[in-house]
């Protein structure tokens, strides 16, 4: 019914709308008409497309939009219908009927908005769904459902290629201001100043390792105060030692003694540097940060 009533429509049409049967154009466009009828879309529609290339006339264009249509082809014959809707302004009638038909197809395809950050730059291309559009700040098309391609591509920069999936009746944006040179993003800390540093890991390994000599001495002294004194006698309640084992003894209670020194001044130093990295002054430090769509450069700083 629907192809009934476009070829009602197309006889109406005038001359210059269609091409007549007596030129090559003409005949493509009838062949293309019977082709249709028999539901043959796919040959009616190279017919359409060759009487189109030779007399681009709007009765020749309609039955194209609408052969595409049937070919699932709903966003060419969308456009189509909305071109031809366009040129028909002095024929109300013919341009309510491609309106309608432009209409009706809008809500079973998806809607693709392009942002540009420089739609003025020299030698800028843009293509969406592979159809090449004009540059602009801000792009409106209109897409079969599926997975959607936008590549920019600039002279002398890097071809921008996104890609994302629409849904009929949806709207998808690609928001492309990273065409603009990156904006430099860097993220701020905090660090200890590195000669601080240095010297108080420097302190504190020192006195970590004078530390342990010291509790190794006190090892020592207890190993050899218990030789000394494991034979020597318990008088009221002492330890009585002859003077050979006596002396020993005071030896060992000595190097106890210089080992815990020792040791003092081994913990003395691991608090020491401790002290020096908590009280080291702070430097500012920016460093880079980089993404997908940001970059950043590294700056540092003493505060």
């Amino acid at each position: 019914m629907r192809l009934g009533v476009l070829l009602v429509v197309l006889a109406s049409a005038t001359a210059v709308a269609q091409p007549t049967p007596e030129t090559p154009g003409g005949k493509l466009f009838e062949e293309g008409r019977e082709l249709a009828k028999q539901g043959k879309y796919a040959e009616a529609c190279d017919r359409f497309e060759k009487s189109y290339a030779l007399d681009a006339g709007v009765g020749t264009e309609l039955n194209l939009a609408d052969c595409q249509e049937h070919l699932g082809h709903v966003a060419m014959a969308w456009r189509m219908f909305d071109e031809a809707a366009q040129r028909l302004a002095a024929e109300p009638v013919r341009q309510k009927f491609a309106r309608d038909r432009a209409d009706a197809l809008v809500g079973k395809l998806g809607t693709v908005v392009v942002k540009l950050a420089d739609p003025n730059a020299a030698g800028i291309s843009v293509a969406i769904a592979r159809r090449g559009v004009k540059p602009a700040a801000e792009i409106t098309e209109r897409v079969d459902p599926g997975a959607v391609d936008v590549v920019v591509t600039r002279p002398g920069k890097p071809t921008i290629e996104k890609s994302q999936s629409v849904a009929a009746g949806a709207t998808i944006v690609f928001d492309l201001g990273d065409a603009k040179p990156p904006p430099v993003v860097t993220v701020a800390r905090e660090e200890r100043r590195r000669s601080r540093v240095v010297v108080s890991y420097a302190v504190a390994g020192i006195g970590a390792g004078v530390f342990l000599g010291g509790v190794l001495l006190g090892l020592v002294a207890k190993s050899q105060y218990t030789d000394a004194t494991k034979d020597c006698p318990v008088i009221g309640g002492k330890v009585t030692c002859d003077t050979a084992h006596f002396n020993d003894a005071q030896s060992a209670g000595t190097l106890a003694d210089v080992g815990t020194v020792i040791g003092s001044v081994g913990l003395a130093a691991v608090v020491g540097g401790a002290v020096v990295f908590l009280t080291a002054p702070k430097d500012f430090v920016v460093t880079p940060m980089a993404s997908g769509q940001t970059a950043g450069v590294a700056i540092s700083g003493t505060f």
